[in-house]
């Protein structure tokens, strides 16, 4: 009677194999790329950011030639998850301190948010970058960021304020004041936080 059973729904199991090979497959994009060590990432994030349906993945790393950064490394999905080109730009950490990148996450559909954090210190400070995928590749498309100087009398000259708009060249800066700016969407290759307009800072 079992075996009758099985055959007679042979189809609905075949279509229940294929769902699991599915999900396993999607389980496996969640893995960092063999070549990066476990030990090494600090935040990593699975997500298909150019939308043709394979899944991506973003991994920051604590930069190996020391210093207060870490490398984000891109993983472009082929055929094969986690296959594809990679690129890599320079992010601010605190190494020393054990801060660092906090968090990446897709903030809506093919827009990634990856924000990190300084809590100690006299100049504490948190950013976070507003990543996308246009023209054929992954760019930097705003920033916000906020610093202030634990030390200063001096309210308004302690602290720094940006909420910047790449793509508009529009953005607001100390005390949500209007601002603009000349700086476009940049290449997530060629990012660094020394890119970040003055305005930031004050």
């Amino acid at each position: 009677m079992r075996t009758q059973v099985l055959f007679g729904y042979g189809a609905a199991c075949c279509v229940c194999l294929m769902g699991l090979a599915a999900l396993i497959a999607e389980s496996g994009a969640q893995s960092p790329p063999a070549q990066i060590p476990a030990k090494d990432i600090m935040a990593q994030l699975a997500v298909d950011f150019d939308q043709d349906g394979i899944i991506d993945r973003l991994v920051v790393t604590r930069s190996e030639d020391g210093g207060d950064f870490g490398d984000l490394h891109v993983f472009k999905g082929g055929k094969e998850a986690g296959t594809g080109r990679e690129t890599l730009s320079r992010l601010s950490v605190t190494k020393e301190f054990g801060f660092g990148i906090h968090s990446i996450v897709e903030k809506r559909k093919g827009v990634i948010t990856i924000g990190s954090s300084h809590a100690q210190g006299r100049y504490p400070w948190e950013q976070t970058l507003t990543l996308a995928w246009r023209g054929e590749r992954l760019v930097v498309l705003g920033v916000t960021y906020s610093s202030f100087d634990r030390i200063s009398d001096d309210e308004d000259k302690a602290a720094a304020q940006c909420d910047l708009n790449f793509s508009t060249g529009r953005g607001t800066g100390k005390r949500n004041r209007p601002v603009r700016f000349s700086l476009k969407p940049v290449p997530v290759a060629e990012w660094t936080d020394e890119m970040r307009p003055e305005i930031c800072d004050g």
